[in-house]
């Protein structure tokens, strides 16, 4: 799915405390174990590019797609800010996870932050691999991360709120998750109060995100059947993945 524009707006206020830098080191940590130590990344749902800023300032050369356009504009603005030996490592380009195709080579496609578990069907989640497989030559990449099917079934999605302020506006944002087990899906409903400073009116968004999560042996069977050998599967940020693991990541390798 594409977020609205409001959603993409307050994206990184969202998300201002997470350590994109940390989780930068972590994704290039796991390449390197498996021999990639540089070279060119595709970023599969780059979203505004904060990892991607992380990753050319490790020295990666990085190509971000994403289907959201109003994402894209802050991730050109942010590529406008960063030194010029940086930004000249990245460029930003829309499509689909699923069917975009740049016609060119990759030595690593990495798709961070749950953009596999927005691939609600399996339909969709192999085609997303087979936009990793097509960019990529053999022994080439794919890793990802993903909602694990095992904790979100002990401990199923709860209602959550969340602020988060500018000196423009502040932000309410309530999640309100519903499980629908015979898909492996969770509607997460968002209602998110807009309360601009200066005025102090208040703006409503409704939005819907489904969010697949998924288990080992389906994720090993539809990666072999796109055409990759499955090297790892870890807990986000590292360490031995177990049932009570939200976010696994896998590592696949181009057969």
């Amino acid at each position: 799915m594409s977020f609205s524009t409001k959603y993409s707006q307050y994206y990184d206020l969202f998300y201002d405390e997470k350590n994109y830098k940390a989780e930068a080191a972590f994704v290039t940590g796991l390449l390197g174990r498996y021999g990639i130590v540089g070279g060119h990344l595709m970023d599969l749902g780059c979203g505004t590019g904060r990892h991607a800023a992380e990753f050319a300032a490790e020295g990666f050369c990085v190509s971000g797609v994403d289907m959201s356009a109003d994402m894209l504009i802050r991730a050109d603005a942010r590529r406008g800010t960063l030194p010029d030996k940086v930004a000249k490592r990245l460029r930003f380009q829309e499509g689909d996870a699923r069917t975009v195709r740049t016609g060119e080579l990759y030595d690593a496609v990495v798709s961070l932050f749950h953009v596999a578990s927005y691939q609600a069907t399996n339909a969709d989640f192999i085609a997303m691999c087979h936009t990793a497989a097509m960019h990529l030559p053999r022994s080439g990449l794919f890793l990802f991360d993903c909602w694990y099917g095992p904790a979100v079934l002990g401990d199923p999605p709860k209602v959550r709120i969340k602020r988060a302020s500018s000196d423009a506006t502040s932000v309410i944002r309530i999640a309100e998750p519903t499980m629908r087990p015979h898909d492996n899906t969770v509607a997460v409903n968002y209602t998110i109060l807009l309360t601009d400073q200066k005025t102090q009116s208040v703006e409503t968004v409704l939005e819907t995100h489904l969010m697949r999560y998924m288990f080992k042996p389906e994720v090993e069977l539809m990666l072999e059947l796109s055409g990759f050998e499955v090297l790892d599967s870890v807990k986000w940020m590292g360490g031995e993945l177990s049932a009570v693991d939200l976010s696994a990541t896998f590592v696949a390798r181009k057969r």
